[in-house]
């Protein structure tokens, strides 16, 4: 039968909202690798293991991922009607018990004694952001504060359904992305041992520069071709490379590349899996020891430079198509013994430690 938008608005709780969804995917006949390609097609950012979170955990889906994965099952024309069915769930949780119609039991301080919720503050256990509560509803005579929270928290919802659906709650930019190890991992090539000497490069604040130009640096920059319009990793005059700065942050036998920008805040080097982009670097939000794509090796060379090596073994940094020139970006390649995967890495100046 077809689930059309009557039936989405049917659903009263999230156990029938998990269902639905399920059965939203197996009548779309695609498997999670399929969805997610559906979803990239799409414009949507949506690994396989998102997926299989959302259908298998008891939480609510953030909407973004929820939108996505509609359009991905090839229910584009229902993406608001399923939003509208997740804020009202995730409302319904927040949304404190009906007040008591007789007299309060002996000994019952009342609202007015108990005084904590009429402070405006979340109940315990709920994560506003989220709608989700752990626990269950909040069983509360409603006092002022939490009339207050709940016409808050029914604008804010309203407002975020209104951009979802405007927007086509599409990931971009420095918002966080769901794209996962295992995700990439199928994207690139199958990671085999490196070898040779590993050598750990100096942590904390350094400058990388492509020994071969020494005068340039690594740091934010654009794809030239246009092809993806974020911030990436480029070669450029080290003069202007900064910010954001660049901090080596070690996690077990590698390192977290951290850019640190006083105004876009904090990301790690991520290579991309995904087109447009794929194989350039971005800063993440979220930087995870487990997520490959995020960790680097570096490998001390007889010339005193580095290779920097992807954790996953079989790709190193180096830059796109040989260049030289300011501008170009930085991208993950096939390694090899050249001159274009040759880094050195040293402590920043003073000068460019400073912001």
């Amino acid at each position: 039968m077809d689930h059309g938008e009557h039936q989405i608005d049917q659903i009263t709780d999230r156990a029938g909202f998990l269902v639905a969804l399920r059965a939203l995917k197996e009548r779309s006949g695609l498997t999670f690798r399929q969805l997610a390609q559906r979803a990239a097609d799409n414009g949507d950012v949506l690994a396989r293991s998102t997926l299989a979170d959302v259908l298998s955990r008891d939480a609510l889906p953030r909407p973004e991922v929820l939108a996505a994965f509609v359009r991905a099952c090839g229910q584009g024309d229902l993406v608001a009607a399923w939003l509208r069915a997740r804020e009202r769930l995730a409302l319904a949780a927040l949304v404190p018990a009906p007040e008591a119609t007789g007299p309060a039991p002996a000994g019952d301080p009342g609202p007015a004694a108990a005084g904590a919720d009429d402070r405006g503050e979340a109940p315990t256990g709920t994560d506003p952001a989220d709608g989700v509560v752990s626990g269950g509803p909040v069983a509360a005579t409603p006092g002022t504060g939490q009339r207050k929270r709940l016409l808050a928290l029914l604008a804010l919802a309203a407002t975020a359904l209104a951009a979802a659906v405007g927007a086509g709650v599409r990931l971009a930019g420095e918002q966080q992305r769901d794209t996962s190890m295992t995700e990439v991992g199928d994207n690139l090539p199958a990671a085999r041992t490196a070898t040779g000497a590993t050598s750990t490069a100096p942590a904390g604040r350094v400058r990388i520069r492509p020994a071969r130009t020494p005068g340039l640096c690594l740091g934010e920059g654009w794809d030239r071709p246009g092809g993806y319009r974020h911030e990436i990793l480029v070669q450029r005059a080290c003069a202007g490379a900064t910010p954001p700065e660049t901090d080596l942050e070690p996690v077990g036998d590698g390192a977290f590349i951290m850019w640190r920008h006083p105004v876009k805040g904090d990301g790690c080097l991520t290579i991309r899996g995904d087109d447009p982009g794929r194989f350039l670097l971005e800063p993440w939000e979220d930087c995870q020891a487990q997520r490959l794509e995020q960790v680097f090796r570096f490998e001390a060379r007889a010339d005193g430079a580095y290779r920097i090596r992807s954790a996953r073994g079989s790709l190193c940094l180096g830059i796109r198509d040989d260049t030289t020139g300011p501008g170009e970006a930085a991208l993950a390649e096939p390694c090899a013994d050249s001159d274009d995967q040759a880094f050195q890495v040293d402590p920043a100046p003073e000068t460019d430690a400073t912001s």
